[in-house]
């Protein structure tokens, strides 16, 4: 195997220089196969647009995405092309809201040289001495999008998972039996069981998307899993602008389906099967936890609901 550390290059050294070592936590949002309702795009995108970030390292992905297979997207003016759009994969240094430093990183999933990347980036968290590595994915499910969000979690370790689940919607540890099925494996996937072979700690969220909704944006998902990956990293992400825009998303989903008699009867039948196996706690033993908001976005949303309301003519509550 070549040096996977010809793979990527530091940004600069002054950058270098600056970024924390030691303590850090590692996201990662690579989508691949399928990214069901954008959830991991629209994830790290929020993240980068509302956080403070810097860039870290940048790979080399002449080396790992095959063009033909997905195409670079290119601006054409009428006369010529003014741009061609390339993809970028990217180690971010963020800073969370309380000046937390994490590490992002995001990009499209590697078409080639899985273990070769996968060795590069156990060098990287080994160099920044990272204590835990947390991955994003959207994966379509025959949900409604009129109910919580379930989301299926793993680790390399199962005492990662300890704490991320309601005791109702844990796993039922009496099952006599493990459930065990093969599927067509992720980079991430991959990434998660190297890191566990190095000794390193990582954990992973899929948040079950509504199979009807995979192709479009679902901003919903997006907020599901920045929530996990807030609690399992210890860091205080700004979700309350997500919430907004996925509540949005729902009422102009609602109003598009309303108008839609088939589609309706899709969804109540959809929503008739969730309610029935919520029921049954044992007839779903991989729906580890379901997405709620936290205490502190209800708070938010009460405090902006009582300033959008002041002055309104009404007396204040005492």
């Amino acid at each position: 195997m070549r040096d996977p550390r010809d793979l990527y290059g530091f940004e600069s050294a002054d950058v270098l220089g600056a970024a924390p070592r030691g303590g850090l936590t590692l996201v990662h949002a690579l989508p691949g196969m399928v990214d069901a309702g954008n959830a991991c795009r629209i994830a790290s995108t929020y993240l980068r647009d509302q956080l403070r970030h810097l860039r870290l390292v940048t790979f080399d992905t002449d080396e790992l995405v095959d063009y033909r297979g997905s195409r670079p997207q290119a601006t054409f003016d009428g006369t010529s092309f003014t741009q061609v759009e390339l993809p970028e994969l990217t180690l971010w240094l963020i800073y969370d809201e309380a000046d937390v430093p994490f590490l992002l990183l995001d990009g499209p999933e590697p078409d080639l040289q899985w273990r070769r990347l996968s060795q590069a980036i156990i060098d990287l968290v080994e160099y920044f001495d990272v204590e835990k590595v947390v991955g994003m994915q959207g994966v379509p499910m025959a949900v409604p999008h009129t109910r919580p969000i379930g989301l299926f979690a793993h680790a390399n370790d199962p005492q990662l998972l300890a704490g991320h689940a309601a005791p109702e919607e844990a796993r039922a540890e009496d099952s006599e039996e493990e459930t065990e099925i093969v599927l067509p494996a992720g980079f991430g996937t991959l990434l998660e069981h190297e890191l566990g072979r190095a000794d390193h700690a990582a954990m992973g969220y899929a948040a079950q998307i509504p199979h009807y909704l995979a192709r479009t944006d679902f901003p919903a998902g997006a907020l599901a899993l920045l929530r996990r990956v807030s609690a399992a990293a210890g860091l205080e992400l700004p979700l309350v602008d997500l919430g907004d825009l996925s509540e949005a998303a729902n009422t102009a989903l609602d109003a598009t389906i309303s108008g839609n008699a088939e589609v309706q009867q899709i969804v109540a039948a959809l929503e008739e099967q969730y309610d029935a196996t919520r029921d049954d706690h044992d007839g779903n033993p991989m729906a580890t936890t379901m997405d709620l908001p936290t205490a502190e976005e209800i708070g938010d949303h009460f405090e902006r609901f009582l300033a959008d309301h002041d002055g309104d003519g009404q007396e204040p509550l005492r």
